[in-house]
């Protein structure tokens, strides 16, 4: 339920409670306080004055000022059934409370500030008429009234501004679960399609794979959970061992990935690239961001796939959470001489907000994160070293981010094309 909707939701609420006031205020004829029929006209206004703050919300959500003027009109009608059933000392001030509960919910802190204070006025005007005859206990009375209302303005502002806060974070964090499973379900449809797969240490390396997106998963949902607060003592505990649980699981997983990497083969680049792109599709989609691959040629390196495809991955996957508003990554790749042996030059450069001055000297460094898990990156530079290459970082003079893998070259190709 977005915000709009609850809000229209209280208004109808609102209304409901005062027709059943008006109704009540029917009933009680007999109570020589009210007069009649204005009383009853009166609540017949307020609940107009509702109806029309439940239409700007629909027709003019963004202008607060609105909501607000349509909350006045119904201070003002309440200040009239104060007058119309015993002046300051009637007991029916208690109703500015329900406007003010529905205008800490619509409106920020100055519309909110500025609607307190026509409750306030509201009140006050009633003791207009009783000047000539103040005193100390007139004196309570206003004081007493007017702190209520004011404190319980800036309360129900303070709690329904957690909420909402509370209501953002829990649905920012939905959103990032379901593009982790979206995730998990396109990493097991490519791996599906895989052949050829015949030794051990590969059939590990795959198990490995698929198994890191789901035990993210697991981890999200338990400390989602665990945010937003948990009352049963016995459920907090085990939400905290099924997240332990899961991060020890993750730990073997990429333990077991990065031991099957030791079996290496002559990779093509440009299958590699595609390989990495397929499976970064959905996150790459999800952030508007497109991709664009200059051919590597004929380029091949010795190399187990998956260790290619996890750093190809986890750039991509940098890169798409940092355009936020959506962006094109490209990734190039070329031959560079090193002396007596060659080497693959891989690009990938961003046009996003680049890597924070404060962040790039460390930016390898374990559990240096701008918003992650902070070992995407150091992993990757570890698994570009295990190929006998680097992984390096930079900003681009005009704007975004520039990561270079070089690896070691062979000139053997891949004995079956497709298999990286």
């Amino acid at each position: 339920m977005d915000h709009q909707d609850r809000c229209q939701r209280t208004v109808r609420f609102e209304a409901a409670l005062w027709a059943v006031l008006g109704g009540l205020a029917f009933l009680a004829k007999g109570d020589p306080r009210l007069v009649y029929p204005q009383v009853l006209y009166l609540f017949v206004s307020m609940l107009l004055a509702n109806l029309c703050t439940s239409l700007s919300i629909r027709m003019a959500p963004g202008k607060p000022w609105l909501h607000a003027a349509c909350l006045l009109l119904g201070f003002a009608s309440i200040a009239g059934v104060q007058e119309w059933s015993g002046g300051h000392e009637s007991n029916l001030w208690v109703l500015y409370l329900l406007p003010l509960f529905t205008a800490a919910i619509l409106l920020d802190g100055r519309a909110l500030a500025w609607t307190a204070l026509g409750a306030c006025a509201s009140n006050a005007a009633l003791y207009v008429a009783v000047l000539d005859r103040w005193d100390a206990s007139i004196s309570f009375e206003f004081a007493l009234k007017t702190g209520i209302l004011a404190c319980s303005s800036g309360a129900l502002w303070f709690l329904s501004r957690s909420e909402r806060e509370a209501a953002e974070r829990i649905q920012a964090q939905r959103r990032e679960i379901e593009q982790l499973e979206e995730t998990s379900r396109a990493t097991a449809t490519a791996w599906q399609k895989e052949r050829g797969l015949h030794s051990i240490a590969a059939a590990s390396a795959r198990a490995a794979h698929d198994l890191a997106t789901p035990l993210m998963v697991v981890r999200s949902y338990a400390r989602l959970h665990l945010d937003r607060g948990v009352d049963d003592e016995v459920l907090g505990r085990d939400l905290e061992r099924i997240e332990r649980a899961a991060a020890f699981c993750q730990e073997l997983s990429t333990g077991l990935l990065a031991k099957a990497s030791e079996t290496a083969a002559p990779q093509r680049l440009n299958t590699v690239i595609e390989a990495a792109v397929s499976l970064a599709e959905p996150i790459l989609r999800s952030r508007h961001v497109e991709v664009r691959c200059e051919s590597a040629g004929d380029l091949c390196a010795n190399a187990a796939p998956q260790d290619l495809e996890r750093i190809l991955l986890n750039l991509l996957g940098n890169s798409a959470k940092a355009m936020s508003a959506g962006g094109v990554v490209t990734i190039a790749a070329r031959r560079e001489e090193r002396g007596e042996s060659a080497q693959a030059v891989l690009t990938i450069e961003d046009d996003g907000p680049g890597i924070p001055a404060d962040v790039l000297g460390r930016l390898f460094q374990p559990f240096t994160t701008t918003g992650g898990t902070g070992l995407g990156l150091y992993l990757s530079r570890e698994a570009a070293r295990r190929l006998g290459g680097e992984l390096t970082a930079e900003n681009r003079p005009e704007g975004g981010a520039r990561f270079m893998l070089r690896v070691p070259l062979t000139a053997q190709a891949p004995a079956v094309a497709g298999l990286a």
